[in-house]
């Protein structure tokens, strides 16, 4: 009988600078499951700037011509009704100013708006009444609806017979650069008119939030939606049907459930479980464990360390890799038996700490099971990984099969 598997994603985990994270973090147990498993790196060059939702797809084994879109997963995550022919796009509150700017071509001063926080401030107060007051438009012949996710973020819903997912992002990706115009990027009606409703959706949202009462009580004000990664509904084939598995993912990321709900997982949703660093370690491994019971292949998603690297912090991302393997590796340890179940550890992409962006990059992983053959890597991080067998993201599935 094929043994379990228990596949760990530590999101955002690796780092471009001298000294990461994993490198200045102790972290015993990780160590010893590499010391004593087979170890290397994974290559994600999917893009400049790699996105989570591409990367987590493409490294359980899916190829880039079946990805559906970040917007569409977002939705899924979030468990919204998914209704073919609606367009589903990726939203976060974010903080910006107005900046009188030369119109040179009008002859006119007119106030540019100015990105200066893309996750205003990572602060969650207010946010599910000012969700409220943006709940729903009509604009333009399209119905707007904005659903609060998970922390900073949301997703938005477009429903009309002729909206387009073909459109550009408003999220210009970095700080202290003007918020964009929502363009269509082919040519063609739907999508003309798809990209002039996000752009009234925008201006309506901005005249709301930015005098909204919940703004005087917090920090930095949340008086945006920035929005990107349009897109509607595709299938998926199962993971069933593709690797003969039946899995099931234990993570509060709404992209990585809406992942696991497109591959027709089961996914399991965890009390304090939050997609941050006070996420509840202990509860999401120990149900991903017990998971193991019914499934062949569980997921267990960790976000907390590309936060950190995000904001620019790796000495916090160096506490929580110590966090994660006191309470997360060392019971995965104590209460698995690997005569049945191997484990795979690995991440989807680098977080840089430099500029706080998804970066190309090699991203450490390790297998471990009882009998395996040890490649000896003494330390799970970049550095020392290299030693070990290197291969493309895309190709790692196909590797962790040919284990079991």
């Amino acid at each position: 009988m094929p043994k379990k598997t228990l596949f760990v994603i530590l999101d955002g985990i690796a780092d471009d600078i001298e000294k990461t994270p994993l490198m200045m973090a102790s972290k015993p147990n990780l160590d010893m499951l590499t010391k004593n498993g087979f170890s290397g790196l994974l290559e994600n060059r999917e893009g400049e700037h790699p996105d989570s939702g591409i990367s987590n797809f493409v490294l359980l084994g899916y190829t880039k011509e079946e990805y559906p879109g970040r917007g569409f997963l977002e939705a899924l995550g979030i468990n919204l009704r998914i209704t073919p022919g609606s367009v589903y796009v990726r939203a976060n509150f974010a903080t910006v100013k107005e900046i009188i700017e030369d119109k040179y071509k009008t002859g006119q001063y007119n106030p540019a708006l100015f990105v200066t926080d893309r996750r205003a401030g990572r602060d969650t107060s207010g946010l599910f009444d000012m969700s409220k007051a943006i709940r729903e438009f009509f604009l333009d012949g399209v119905r707007i609806d904005f659903y609060k996710s998970v922390g900073h973020r949301g997703v938005v819903v477009l429903n009309s017979v002729d909206v387009c997912p073909e459109i550009s992002d408003s999220d210009p990706c970095v700080e202290n650069k003007e918020v964009l115009d929502v363009k269509p990027l082919i040519d063609n009606n739907d999508a003309f008119k798809t990209a002039a409703a996000l752009n009234k959706f925008s201006k309506e949202v901005y005249k709301i939030l930015k005098d909204h009462p919940s703004n005087k009580y917090r920090k930095v004000p949340a008086n945006y939606i920035l929005l990107r990664d349009a897109s509607c509904y595709k299938h998926v084939k199962s993971f069933k049907d593709k690797f003969g598995l039946n899995g099931a993912c234990v993570a509060a990321s709404p992209v990585i459930k809406g992942i696991a709900r497109a591959m027709d997982m089961h996914v399991e949703d965890v009390p304090g479980a939050t997609a941050d660093l006070k996420t509840d370690l202990k509860g999401k491994v120990l149900k991903a464990l017990e998971l193991l019971n019914t499934y062949d292949f569980v997921i267990l998603h960790i976000l907390g360390c590309d936060i950190t690297s995000h904001d620019k912090n790796p000495k916090l991302g160096s506490m929580f890799i110590e966090k994660i393997d006191r309470e997360v590796f060392k019971r995965i340890i104590e209460y698995t038996n690997f005569e049945k179940t191997m484990l795979v550890v690995c991440s989807d992409h680098p977080t840089s700490s430099k500029t706080g962006l998804h970066v190309q990059g090699f991203l450490p992983y390790l297998i471990y099971t009882n009998g395996i053959e040890s490649n000896r890597i003494e330390k799970f991080d970049e550095s020392s990984c290299k030693q070990g067998k290197v291969m493309h993201i895309e190709d790692f599935m196909e590797e962790v099969i040919s284990f079991e």
